[in-house]
């Protein structure tokens, strides 16, 4: 009966964790259409205002139990997950002094976080290089190529920003790991994390936005949509289920995303990969998978 419990737990964490897989997937054609009548700062100011909100009302008086070790994992989750969203929102906004990317390759370029969290845990010297990251890298870097150069522009500015978010991903997700195993209290660390990335949108959005949010039904409509389902509920999830599941089965569930997104993009947008595309996003998603799956040993 005990391990029957502990199955239906983690089968609960990864139907939770594809949840918020999807919610992520369908937000890359939202944001990109949020940004169209707000610049990313702000963007991002008003999508974490609203999930501090909420935060805020799960919250409540247990933010007076708040540990060390919560508020400082918080607040070092928080500054990297405002740089990795900084970095997407850029890479998505279309505007006069760069080529953006599409929701569809800012996805697949988003997904190679997961990639480099062993890369990054090799080059700290807390991994040993194997034969499965190097394999990984090499899939990926050819499916990238696919993904990017079938367009004939090669890389634009927006792809190689989006690459700037994949890294602050990759560094957040490692260490959420550590203190989400460490026994945080999820709604807690959720709030500090969202709260700083909130504080901090809306500094940079003072000092470095040239023009205030065009309110506007798509605009309110992508705020709510983000900041609420996509960032409150699907970021609770993620750090509920990473106390009960391996960064493993975390990532190869996340590598979804991706595909979540193109599909989305498709359907609201028209957006097309084109074969090559696809056969480069597929790729991506091989090296993703492969990365993080088990060996026989």
């Amino acid at each position: 009966m005990f391990s029957s419990l502990i199955s239906n737990r983690t089968r609960l964490a990864q139907i939770g964790l594809v949840f918020t897989t999807l919610a992520w997937g369908a937000t890359f054609v939202l944001v990109k259409e949020g940004l169209n009548h707000a610049q990313p700062f702000s963007f991002g100011a008003y999508r974490f205002l609203i999930a501090t909100i909420c935060a805020a009302l799960l919250v409540r008086s247990k933010i007076i139990d708040l540990t060390k070790q919560e508020i400082y994992g918080a607040l070092l989750c928080g500054f990297f997950l405002f740089t990795g969203y900084a970095f997407q929102n850029f890479g998505l906004w279309e505007n006069e002094f760069y080529i953006s990317t599409t929701p569809s390759k800012s996805a697949f370029i988003t997904s190679i976080s997961i990639i480099m969290v062993p890369l990054m845990l090799v080059l700290a010297g807390l991994q040993k290089v194997t034969t499965k990251i190097w394999v990984a890298i090499i899939l990926a870097t050819i499916g990238l190529y696919l993904l990017l150069e079938p367009s004939g522009s090669g890389i634009s500015l927006g792809d190689g920003l989006t690459f700037g978010c994949a890294t602050c991903f990759a560094i957040h997700i490692i260490i959420q790991d550590r203190y989400a195993k460490g026994g945080i209290h999820v709604t807690r660390f959720f709030f500090i994390q969202v709260a700083v990335v909130t504080l901090l949108s809306f500094i940079c959005s003072y000092f470095f936005d040239t023009q205030p949010p065009t309110w506007s039904p798509e605009l309110i409509n992508a705020l709510l949509m983000t900041g609420i389902l996509a960032t409150t509920i699907a970021i609770l999830i993620m750090v509920w289920a990473q106390q009960i599941l391996s960064p493993s089965q975390t990532a190869l569930i996340f590598s979804l995303e991706p595909v979540f997104a193109a599909v989305f993009s498709w359907i609201l947008t028209g957006e097309l990969l084109g074969f090559w595309g696809w056969v480069g996003g597929v790729l991506v998603v091989i090296a993703v998978v492969w990365s993080e799956s088990k060996s026989e040993n």
